[in-house]
């Protein structure tokens, strides 16, 4: 019966995808990062060079172009196997009936990742809000990082927990080559490692043997990772261009997404600040403008750093329309009856769904005699909890965009049902101490 129920999950997320990818029509699909990753993709086709110049692939006496690093090379070389197609039109779709198809696997694996700490229905449960889920199935319809991110990032924390359990030397290379790639495809987890590490070598569950793993996964992270360095080093003559960090530190500095509280500002404040050049002409620059601003009015930022989660989670695209990041002219949502009514659910229950999520992040970290839980499902879900927090942080950080929350959703509704289980787990207990305190 559990099977039945996880290929039926597993169906409907599929048809979702294939519908949505099948029936959507983008207002120019190559536009802002999507652009440039498609640059990226053909110039290492055409021309072998590593670059963002778009003009090669529209002019063709356009000579090859200059290499830079502006993008780390995940997401381009993932696009680079489908430039065998000429048209780009046809190349977009191409990748989007992809990016559907491990978008549905992922459905499978969250469902894996829910049962090493959740009991079949809450991983059912988890798996099948990934699988209706409207941001996750709207990734996919668009050439941006985010559907192959959350793919690669769920299978890296699925074999982190994996590695824990069996301590298997091929488990614990595969997990550093899995969270190198996922680095590559997206710079906001490489940090991440730090706090693996902290995790493992502190955590009174990680046997001794366990913390040998770490230098078989930061051998192999850094292996993976370091290739890309080292091209960087060679052809450009620095490790890595600081230019999206500097960005996305000085788009989320300006309180509530505006620039002085015009609200006619919103998700956009930097391009009605005058002094935008000058703030992100370096990384100190931008750095000492936020702490200065802290410094001038610390109220007024604290109250919008700490509130920054609020944003991240948000169900509508704050540099977007509703739930899509690039404008949409049609799409199921407003002609399907089934897309219609799973989206107003959705909607209706998010907020509840993150308010959960964040009680589940707490309550894994609670002392063992609160709850009766495993070592095994005690680490994996102190490891989600901890990737769930990581993402928080550095966004609280950044810029709190709710696109960059959507790769973290499967772990959302993980958690969500981790804190409902353990709610009901030490509210039974409180109840029998009671009874028992009573019978006495």
């Amino acid at each position: 019966m559990e099977y039945i129920v996880v290929v039926a999950i597993l169906l409907v997320g599929f048809y979702l995808r294939l519908a949505m990818v099948s029936e959507i029509q983008i207002d120019t699909p190559f536009r802002a990062d999507a652009r440039q990753y498609t640059a990226y993709a053909y110039n290492l086709s055409k021309h072998r060079v590593y670059s963002l110049d778009f003009n090669g692939l529209i002019d063709k006496q356009h000579i090859a172009p200059s290499p830079d690093a502006l993008r780390t090379p995940g997401y381009p070389l993932f696009l680079f196997l489908f430039t065998g197609s000429k048209n780009l039109d046809q190349f977009a779709v191409n990748v989007f009936y992809f990016q559907a198809i491990l978008s549905a696997i992922t459905i499978a694996v969250v469902y894996v990742l829910g049962r090493t700490l959740l009991s079949v229905l809450g991983a059912a449960i988890a798996a099948a809000l990934t699988a209706i889920s409207p941001h996750l199935i709207n990734l996919n319809i668009y050439l941006l990082t985010e559907t192959l991110f959350t793919f690669v990032l769920v299978l890296t924390i699925g074999a982190l927990i994996l590695s824990g359990r069996y301590e298997n030397r091929y488990l614990w290379i595969a997990s550093g080559i899995l969270l190198a790639v996922a680095t590559l495809i997206k710079p906001t987890i490489q940090y991440y490692f730090l706090f693996f590490i902290g995790f493992v070598l502190l955590g009174r569950e990680s046997p001794e043997c366990k913390k040998i793993s770490i230098l078989f996964i930061a051998a192999s992270f850094l292996c993976i990772f370091s290739t890309w360095l080292f091209r960087n080093l060679v052809s450009l003559g620095y490790l890595s261009d600081p230019a999206i960090t500097i960005n996305t530190l000085h788009h989320g500095m300006y309180p509530h997404f505006m620039y002085n509280g015009q609200a006619s500002t919103f998700g956009f404040p930097y391009r009605f600040d005058p002094h935008s050049q000058e703030i992100s002409s370096s990384l100190s620059s931008v750095l000492v403008t936020i702490a200065h601003r802290f410094y001038t009015q610390p109220l007024t930022h604290l109250v919008w750093y700490l509130s920054k989660p609020s944003y991240l989670f948000r169900w509508e695209m704050i540099q977007g329309i509703g739930t899509f990041i690039y404008p949409v002219s049609h799409s199921p949502y407003e002609s399907s009856w089934l897309f219609m009514r799973i989206y107003s659910l959705m909607r209706v229950i998010h907020p509840i769904v993150v308010f959960l999520s964040m009680a589940g992040m707490v309550f894994a970290w609670l002392p063992d005699r609160m709850f009766t839980m495993t070592v095994r499902q005690r680490f994996a879900g102190r490891l989600i909890s901890l990737t769930y927090f990581y993402f928080i942080l550095v966004h609280i950080a950044a810029a709190p965009f709710p696109r960059y929350s959507i790769p973290i959703r499967p772990f959302t509704y993980v958690l969500a049902w981790l804190g409902i289980s353990l709610a009901a787990t030490m509210m039974k207990k409180n109840w029998l101490g009671c009874v028992m305190l009573d019978l006495r």
